[in-house]
């Protein structure tokens, strides 16, 4: 507990420090408005002066943005935020040097205003004095014209300025006859042209209709087809994976010649008549007959089938030196004979016939006439036909009996030769040689029993011998109708007539020149008409032309004989008047070069009111943008506090790395605004004051708020207050100074001063976010750079008051300055007072000025601060 005695000095000394401290205040602001009310002009922007806006660009040393807890990631964070803040800070002063720029722009049209409209008046005067003169002017050439003479000279000018029109008119009719007359020419030059090229298509037209008359005839009277004939060109055999192509009966061989490169295998194969093994059916041109499915091939048909198997049989014997074998019409009832047993026998395609039945032997005993031992049969060879269910052609099946024959007679190994064999017989028996060897060709039909007519065709080559040493009678009968071997005579085919393909295309060609030949005369004809057209529009424009030539120039005499007559009237008005005419002429001249003057001095007041007006629009257009300068300015300042912040963050983001110590309490900080209140009562027995509090800034801004009473205190103030309550008891004689600087955002400072005098403290604090404030107590001066302004606490105090010395503080009232450690600008008084008082601002600019009667405070803050000085000292000398 303190005594009384403590209590009254402390009351005595509060007292004058209350004094002392309201006169310094009283003084420092009328000062400083006083300073700001004056000198205040266009070439400042919130009253600094924006030459110093290119000194105050910040250079930032980057080894000042380290944080010795920061990771890799986080001080890149911190680099890259300074670097936004220092473009900010340049860009602002690129925007103040603009603005100064515009605003010295704006001074000097607005300077150029006055004169221009003193320029203005002057001409108007002197225009207004000129149209005066020329009135007086007028007046005296109206009071010198003789009377009547104006009527007489009147007349001869009107005369004149028509016969100057009638002339012009004359002359213009002349021109435009002229121009009629060459168009017309050309017209009809165009129209005699274009006349001869319709009369030349339209002879074009006819003989061009006449070739194709005549194209036409000749094509109706040229056969569309003729009879061609194609001489034989025998192919030779193929191989089994390459077989000639037969496309006609022209290309039909009339030998048996055996493959090239017949190999042992194929020689050997079983079935050498597969498909296509050495001759290719296409029938490309095939003019043979058609047999349709399920029909029989009639007897010529069959007929030339065996001829020319009878042909290849003989050339192979005649390979072999063996007589040719003979077919007859007699031999094919012996044929008919095993067709007819092998239905009774019912014997199955494919299967050979029963020879040497008692039905065969009879047969041949009819045929050869009772010698039935004079003829044997010799052998039988077979195969199944294509002809079954499809439609064939003869050239088809020759085909596929060139095939067969070829391979019975080349690849017949698999069969033991044996059809080879009877192709080459020559005996009778077994060993005797045969006097004449005979061949019957037929064909047995097999029915499938239903209605698609045949199933299967067999081809039988019956063999027949007749032995030597007869009388003859057997050779006789079996000669009877004797067959002839096949030729081949090529073939012949109906085709296209080339003569008729030609005629066709030949009268193709002249209708083609026929619809030329009218497009032609169409387009000749229009161009024959619209010229005729043009050249009678020609010839009717060239006849106004001369009408209207014949009343010019009529007009034009009339005119020369009207001004004759005036010039006479005036000649004898003149020689009337004589004298008078003088000074009428005198008077009219100066009114002449009056009424120029004048015109000049309108046409300078023009001239003047224009330069005028576009010195208006060029103060509007300068207002404009300096208006925008200091929009953007705005926006950069917001962007340079949003920039800040983001920088304030980053380090506190950095330094929380590391531990907080709180001492002697834990002040917990979550007020969401800009605030500094406090209320500090700090009972302090010792003789040192330690004031240590621990702050822990929760906000989303920049926040100071303290209060010490050696515990913890809550402030949660949503507002932007400033406060405070000093009451500190300090028995001790030493000062603690307690600081804590959270980097970014500015430092913390108490300066606590006893030596029995009223302890002064001036906080200067900034925040970051996660950081530390230390909150010490007295009363708080905040300067928030955020915003780049300077806010001064409910009760502003002096700095470094003392019986000895004066201690500094880093904000101070005596100099009223702030220096931001981030973008180094200074805060002028100006700016200070602009933020606490009514201002006006300047026309032009915007800027703002204080009111200078406020200075009179100035002068009521010294007569208060002397009356503490002499509490003070009262209370020091008790």
């Amino acid at each position: 507990m303190e005594s009384r005695t403590n209590k009254v000095h402390f009351k005595t000394f509060k007292a004058g420090k209350f004094w002392l401290v309201s006169g310094i205040t009283l003084a420092a602001l009328g000062g400083s408005f006083t300073i700001s009310g004056v000198g205040v002009h266009a070439d400042e922007i919130n009253g600094q002066p924006v030459s110093a806006a290119k000194d105050t660009t910040p250079t930032t040393d980057v080894s000042t943005n380290k944080v010795a807890e920061a990771t890799p990631a986080q001080q890149q964070a911190i680099d890259d935020a300074q670097k936004d803040v220092d473009q900010d800070n340049r860009d602002i002063a690129k925007n103040q040097d603009d603005t100064a720029k515009e605003q010295a722009n704006n001074d000097d049209l607005n300077n150029q205003t006055a004169n221009k409209r003193d320029d203005v008046n002057k001409a108007q005067d002197a225009s207004d004095k000129a149209n005066n003169q020329v009135n007086k002017d007028q007046d005296a050439v109206d009071d010198a014209t003789p009377d009547g003479y104006d009527d007489v000279q009147n007349a001869k000018d009107q005369a004149e300025t028509d016969k100057n029109k009638a002339q012009s008119d004359a002359d213009k009719a002349q021109a435009q006859q002229a121009a009629a007359d060459k168009a017309a020419k050309e017209a009809a030059d165009k129209a005699a042209k274009a006349q001869a090229d319709k009369d030349a298509a339209a002879k074009a037209k006819a003989d061009a209709q006449a070739k194709a008359d005549a194209a036409k005839n000749k094509a109706d009277n040229t056969p569309k087809t003729s009879n061609v004939h194609h001489d034989p060109t025998p192919a030779k055999p193929g191989s089994q994976l390459d077989p000639t192509n037969i496309d006609s009966e022209a290309d039909l061989p009339t030998e048996l010649v055996e493959p090239s490169g017949l190999t042992d295998e194929e020689k050997n194969q079983e079935y050498y008549a597969s498909t296509d093994p050495w001759y290719k059916y296409t029938g490309a041109n095939d003019t043979s007959a058609v047999i349709k499915a399920g029909t029989q091939l009639t007897a010529q048909q069959q007929k030339e089938l065996a001829q020319y198997a009878l042909t290849l049989i003989n050339s192979l014997r005649k390979q072999h030196g063996l007589k040719p074998i003979l077919m007859s019409d007699t031999v094919q009832e012996l044929g008919n004979a095993v067709v007819n047993l092998r239905v009774k026998n019912g014997t199955e395609a494919g299967v050979h016939t029963d020879t040497g039945s008692a039905e065969l032997d009879d047969a041949i005993s009819k045929v050869a006439g009772g010698n039935q031992y004079d003829v044997i049969n010799g052998g039988e060879n077979l195969y199944g036909s294509i002809l079954e269910n499809s439609d064939t052609t003869l050239l088809q099946l020759k085909v596929q009996l060139l095939q067969f024959l070829t391979g019975m007679s080349f690849a017949d190994g698999h069969w033991g030769w044996g059809h080879r064999d009877n192709f080459l017989s020559h005996t009778y028996g077994s060993q005797d040689e045969a006097d004449q060897v005979y061949m019957s060709f037929n064909l047995q039909h097999y029915l499938d029993g239903g209605d698609t007519g045949l199933n299967t065709i067999t081809y039988l080559f019956d063999f027949w011998v007749a032995k030597t040493g007869t009388d003859g009678t057997a050779e006789k009968a079996l000669s009877n109708g004797a067959y002839s071997e096949y030729v081949n005579h090529g073939y012949d085919s109906v085709e296209t007539n080339p003569a008729y393909t030609q005629a066709v295309n030949d009268y193709n060609q002249a209708l083609a020149q026929v619809a030329s030949a009218n497009k032609a005369y169409t387009q000749a004809n229009y161009n024959a008409n619209s010229t005729a057209s043009a050249s009678k529009l020609a010839q009717q424009t060239l006849a106004n032309a001369k009408a209207q030539l014949k009343t010019a120039q009529a007009n034009l005499a009339n005119a020369k004989t009207k001004l004759a007559n005036a010039e006479k009237a005036l000649a004898d008005a003149t020689a009337q008047y004589g004298d008078q005419l003088n000074a009428y002429n005198a008077a009219k001249a100066t009114l002449e070069a009056d009424q120029a003057k004048a015109a000049q001095l309108a046409k300078d007041l023009a001239n003047a009111k224009q330069a005028l007006a576009d010195n208006q629009s060029a103060i509007a257009t300068s207002d404009a943008k300096i208006k925008s300068l200091k929009d953007q300015l705005a926006q950069l300042q917001a962007k340079l506090a949003k920039d800040e912040k983001t920088l304030a963050d980053a380090k506190a983001a950095a330094e929380n790395n590391g531990s907080d110590t709180d001492n002697n309490g834990d002040d917990s900080n979550t007020d969401p605004d800009n605030n500094n209140s406090g209320s500090d009562n700090n009972h302090n027995n010792g003789s040192d004051t330690d004031n240590n509090s621990g702050s822990d800034n929760n906000g989303s801004d920049n926040n100071n708020s303290g209060s010490d009473n050696n515990g913890g205190n809550s402030n949660t103030d949503p507002d932007n207050n400033n406060s405070g309550s000093n009451d500190n008891h300090n028995n001790g004689s030493d000062t603690d100074n307690n600081e804590s600087d959270n980097n970014n955002s500015g430092s913390n400072t108490d300066n606590n001063s006893d030596n029995s005098n009223t302890n002064q403290d001036t906080n200067h604090s900034r925040s970051d976010n996660g950081g530390s404030n230390v909150n010490n107590s007295g009363s708080d001066t905040n300067s928030n750079d955020s915003d780049h302004s300077f806010s001064t606490n409910s009760e502003l105090t002096t700095n470094g008051i003392d019986d000895s010395d004066i201690r500094d503080n880093d904000a101070t009232t005596n100099n009223l300055s702030f220096v931001n450690s981030r973008n180094s600008s200074t805060i002028t008084p100006a700016q200070v007072a602009a933020k606490t008082i009514n201002q006006k601002q300047l026309p032009q600019t915007g800027d703002q000025t204080s009111n200078q009667e406020i200075s009179l405070l100035g002068m009521i803050g010294l007569a208060l601060s002397s009356l503490g000085l002499i509490s003070i000292s009262k209370r020091k000398h008790n």
